[in-house]
């Protein structure tokens, strides 16, 4: 059933389509909060949540996956399927409700429960559930984002890597998949964490190039959201998609070449960002034909919901795939 290895940056996947599933699930997940050192309180909150969750998806959708994204004080549940939707989500939330004559306190106890929480489903399309677990409260943010990172599917190790920090976004692709890859990934992920926030962009994407050269390199991205500004700088080399959601959607361009290999001019390119802009990046396991036109009302959601409906409706089972998003909090 589990897909993936918790490894860095990488997210656990679990199938769930029968009753038996949900134990082992809240077993996998308080063992990672465990080791991300929450406390009793929070493994007993998260017990239940995980517990509803989990049957949500074998009672009304037939089946789905959760998905677990654990980063420092910070362990991500999302419910993921492709059941019926629903018609009144509000309707559904309400403790006194159950479209399927159980107690109707699921959704309700998990939003409780859970240090921050929020929904996004359809008719017809399905349902996404995101609950949030602190271990404690973060600082404020001019900017909110979420992220999903899933191996290819024969693979224990993820060949993708992500990582954000202050301002700074990062998504590198390592050529092919498996360990390989992922040693090429994980090498531009610790020297993006631990860089001096003083250099530019086109100097961190040098750097990392010649810290791949050892390995087999990869298709590398950095965006820069500068909030007072009003824009978003964007370096890419290689087949890292970046995309802007905003009044108008665009694009943002990448150099050709391979990261640890062959690189050509390094650029960055701006553009305009205020409150009401999203920002995507996503690596080639998401198919091009991405978008967010299927899915009214969807970027007021929380960044994690929409990672995972690009995940769930655009992901290639060829490759390793990851998806980051961005939004103003």
């Amino acid at each position: 059933m589990e897909v993936a290895l918790n490894t860095d940056c990488c997210t656990r996947s679990f199938v769930v389509n029968e009753v038996a599933h949900v134990d082992a699930v809240r077993r996998a997940t308080i063992r990672q909060a465990e080791a991300q050192g929450f406390d009793e309180d929070a493994l007993g909150r998260l017990t239940i949540v995980i517990q509803e969750m989990a049957r949500n998806l074998v009672n009304h959708a037939g089946e789905g996956e959760i998905l677990l994204n654990g980063d420092g004080g910070t362990l991500d549940v999302l419910a993921v399927d492709r059941g019926p939707g629903m018609v009144n989500v509000a309707q559904c939330m309400a403790d006194s409700y159950s479209s399927k004559g159980t107690m109707g306190a699921g959704l309700g106890a998990i939003k409780r429960l859970s240090d921050s929480f929020d929904i996004y489903s359809q008719p017809g399309q399905g349902t996404l559930v995101l609950a949030r677990f602190q271990l404690e409260k973060s600082p404020p943010s001019a900017l909110i984002s979420g992220a999903l990172c899933l191996p290819h599917p024969k693979e224990e190790l993820c060949g993708d890597a992500w990582a954000i920090r202050d301002n700074r976004v990062m998504l590198c692709d390592g050529l092919g998949h498996g360990p390989q890859a992922n040693e090429a990934s994980q090498r531009a992920r610790r020297l993006f964490l631990e860089h001096d926030p003083k250099i530019g962009l086109v100097e961190l994407m040098e750097r990392t190039h010649h810290a791949l050269q050892s390995t087999r390199g990869g298709a590398l991205a950095f965006a820069e959201v500068d909030v007072e500004q009003g824009q978003v700088t964007f370096c890419g080399v290689g087949n890292i998609a970046g995309a802007l959601y905003a009044e108008q959607s665009r694009g943002m361009v990448s150099s050709n070449g391979t990261v640890g290999y062959k690189v050509g001019r390094v650029q960055t390119f701006s553009y305009p960002w205020d409150e009401h802009t999203l920002l995507i990046m996503s690596s080639d396991g998401i198919t091009t034909k991405s978008s967010l036109n299927p899915y009214p009302g969807i970027r007021a959601r929380h960044p994690a919901l929409i990672a995972g409906a690009i995940m769930r409706d655009f992901r290639r089972l060829n490759d390793d795939a990851t998806v980051v998003v961005l939004r103003h909090a």
